[in-house]
């Protein structure tokens, strides 16, 4: 059978750091398929769609409300018929709120951890299970450099999302090695919030050198048989200082 070329789910690749995937990983490997995860970007979506697909890059959108954890595995298979099978979840969608500790309601924190964590954790076991069978998978998950190693005050739900989505990480790559690596990518300030963190995102990398640096890390753990469990800070050494 001939090889389609590796199969890549990107979930929240209407924007931000998921949109430069697409660009990114799309001028390196022509051979690369996307199923492009959307919610509230259609619009951002089917632009994406249609700029790779005049360089030859197949591409299929799919939306889907990841807080509807529920029905995340009929999610899963969904995905998975329009091509076929997954090679490649990228967990990249999170939700980035601040709210003062003694103010988060329930409702505040089950969203958090429901977008940011247990959608992530349910996605990979779900397409991770095929992947298992074909022997052969990468999961790579988006958490967050500062975030997860200093913290930061009025951002408690989000941290803790972050930091369980490392640790889920480090467990998954125990529980589905040899066939499938999991990794994490933690960028530090790289792209402006589009929401009210003005104070926090006072100085943020917004060049072309640091989403360079994403994509190529996402190649290298899409490419690479031998590195598993791992995070890989792209933060310019922030999260030293």
């Amino acid at each position: 059978m001939k090889d389609i070329g590796k199969i890549i789910l990107i979930t929240g690749s209407g924007k931000r750091i998921g949109k430069e995937l697409v660009l990114g990983l799309s001028k390196i490997d022509k051979n690369y398929k996307f199923i492009l995860h959307y919610n509230n970007s259609s619009k951002e979506v089917q632009s994406l769609i249609n700029k790779i697909r005049k360089d030859g890059i197949s591409a299929k959108p799919i939306k889907f409300n990841l807080l509807e954890t529920e029905k995340i595995e009929s999610f899963a298979h969904e995905a998975e018929k329009l091509y076929g099978r997954i090679d490649v979840l990228i967990n990249n969608a999170s939700i980035f709120k601040a709210k003062k500790f003694n103010k988060i309601s329930n409702k505040d924190l089950d969203e958090m951890i429901d977008v940011n964590l247990k959608a992530p954790f349910l996605l990979s076991k779900f397409i991770s299970s095929q992947m298992v069978k074909r022997k052969n998978g990468k999961i790579i998950n988006f958490t967050d450099s500062i975030g997860v190693t200093k913290t930061w005050k009025d951002y408690s739900h989000y941290c803790i999302s972050k930091g369980g989505l490392e640790t889920m990480t480090k467990v998954m790559s125990l529980e589905l090695a040899p066939y499938v690596q999991v990794n994490s990518i933690a960028p530090g300030k790289i792209l402006k919030p589009i929401n009210s963190s003005k104070n926090l995102y006072n100085n943020f990398y917004n060049s072309n050198d640091a989403i360079n640096d994403i994509v190529n890390t996402v190649y290298l753990l899409v490419e690479s048989k031998f590195i598993n469990g791992e995070s890989f800070k792209v933060d310019n050494g922030e999260s030293l200082t």
